[in-house]
């Protein structure tokens, strides 16, 4: 099969624009490449690794977290990790073979965590601790093949990082990154097409996008990653970012939009603005784990006088108001 046709089903099966006979003919390839050349024995190294880096690129670009399908979501992603790591394993035969005195080379095993309605916490492979807010998932290489710790996530996570001297710990989030080699910091980034935002609770991180360099933040600084691609910076305190990975509900001047995605991540409820200006509405108020939700919704409902109604189907709720705020 030639290469660009894999790409075109690679791209359709991630777009889920893929027929069913599309579908098979991609598995039959990856099934394939166990018994035969594969696709990679018509290619040099360089092209190899080109080729690995745009599948990945087109992969963490593409997956979006969704509720709802999140079963199909995951098939999707393991085929596409699937055929990835078929051309890195290539890529990685040709380089060692090429030099036969070369000591055996890690190979690449990409994990995947994720968190549904509950708080995670994981240990990572270098001794590292991350917590996963409701609805957040991280994917990364637990080998660090590359020479560094990289990650790639979606949602929201406090990052508890173990220092290794030259190992830096990478975190990527949508268009942005996050570098550091020992620190923890927070990454909420559960509105990535509004803002993105970093807050260091302990050490130094710096911030980059592809053209732009933050600085470094120190603890209690935070800075949002604005969808124009312009950085601000401000202060905030860590404690209150965070208190969310001991199950604490805490919004500190937050749009009722952003309130509503952390309600429907923690509780696994949909929450609909019949008038979108209430979503403009800011909130702050804390929670203790343990609060019902019907009494988080009719606090929030009292706050800004605005009225939340149950409906079917189960777990929908309308909000509805007046379109000024208390």
């Amino acid at each position: 099969m030639e290469n660009q046709r894999i790409q075109q089903l690679i791209n359709k099966v991630l777009s889920g624009r893929a027929s069913a006979e599309e579908q098979q003919e991609l598995d039959d390839w990856y099934a394939a490449q166990e018994t035969g050349n594969g696709l990679t024995s018509d290619l040099d190294e360089q092209h190899k690794s080109a080729m690995g880096e745009q599948l990945f690129e087109s992969i963490h670009q593409r997956i979006q977290y969704e509720q709802t399908s999140s079963a199909t979501n995951y098939r999707k992603w393991v085929m596409a990790a699937a055929v990835l790591l078929v051309l890195a394993a290539g890529a990685l035969y040709f380089s060692v073979n090429k030099r036969a005195y070369a000591p055996p080379a890690l190979t690449s095993v990409w994990k995947e965590e994720r968190s549904y309605h509950e708080i995670r916490k994981i240990r990572l492979p270098d001794s590292s601790f991350v917590w996963l807010n409701a609805g957040s998932i991280i994917r990364y290489d637990s080998n660090f093949v590359s020479g560094k710790r990289a990650f790639w996530m979606q949602g929201e996570a406090f990052f508890d990082v173990a220092h290794r001297e030259g190992e830096p710990f990478e975190v990527h989030t949508g268009k942005i990154t996050t570098r550091v080699l020992g620190t923890a910091f927070n990454i909420d980034a559960y509105s990535p097409e509004e803002a993105i935002a970093v807050t260091v609770k302990r050490g130094r991180v710096a911030v980059t996008d592809s053209l732009h360099n933050s600085g470094i933040l120190l603890p209690d600084q935070r800075i949002l990653y604005k969808s124009d691609g312009t950085f601000e910076k401000d202060s905030a305190m860590a404690g209150n970012v965070t208190a969310w990975t001991t199950g604490q509900l805490v919004f500190r001047d937050m749009p009722f939009s952003g309130v509503a995605k952390r309600l429907e991540k923690r509780f696994g409820i949909q929450l609909t603005f019949k008038d979108t200006s209430i979503g403009h509405c800011r909130i702050t108020a804390s929670f203790h784990q343990n609060t019902p939700l019907n009494d988080i919704l009719d606090m929030l409902a009292l706050a800004n006088g605005s009225t939340i109604e149950f409906a079917r189907p189960a777990n929908t709720y309308f909000i509805s108001g007046k379109k000024s705020c208390k």
